[in-house]
């Protein structure tokens, strides 16, 4: 198991959404982690939840 900046921990490598500016750790009720993209409220163009890990991203921002 890896961990996140903030020390959270993921089961599976996010890959670019480990370290963008857009991405945002979602657990559900029960204990399924997602990432959220904060850029699928602006733009169609990315996933609300893209399929990890993430490898190419137009709106990558590292932090």
């Amino acid at each position: 198991m890896s961990s996140t900046a903030d020390d959270t921990p993921i089961r599976t490598d996010p890959g670019l959404c480990r370290d963008c500016q857009h991405a945002r750790q979602m657990e559900s009720d029960r204990g399924s982690i997602f990432m959220l993209c904060k850029l699928s409220f602006q733009d169609s163009r990315f996933a609300k939840y893209p399929r990890l890990p993430v490898l190419v991203c137009q709106g990558h921002l590292p932090r």
